[in-house]
């Protein structure tokens, strides 16, 4: 019985340990239609509000400041891949500037309406 339980606790830790975790924005933003629909997974979310305040892991920053946090994003996940989801009223040069971000870091991005 105790070898079977080490091997349940062994294969627990390995799910545990590769498992991805979604990082939520922590906003819904007021987001426009779309006309075609095309799957992406993304592995990391950041929204962009009507105010221009960029969400991360449901905390609010300025465009100014999320370049070491995206940094950390990429590095706990060397392949992730990324979408912008913006409000509607959102200031296209900060969704645009978040983009760029993500673009010199080699991140693939998209700017969604999921």
């Amino acid at each position: 019985m105790t070898p079977m339980l080490d091997v349940v606790f062994i294969l627990l830790i390995f799910f545990i340990v590769t498992s991805v975790f979604v990082k939520t924005p922590g906003l819904e933003p007021n987001k426009p239609t779309a006309e075609t629909d095309v799957e992406w997974n993304p592995t990391i979310l950041v929204a962009v509000d009507s105010q221009s305040k960029v969400w991360i892991d449901k905390s609010p920053y300025d465009l100014e400041e999320i370049r070491p946090i995206l940094v950390a994003l990429r590095d706990e996940t060397p392949k992730a891949n990324a979408i912008i989801q913006a409000d509607r009223d959102s200031d296209v040069g900060t969704v645009m500037g978040v983009q760029q971000l993500f673009q010199d870091l080699g991140v693939t991005t998209r700017v969604g309406t999921e």
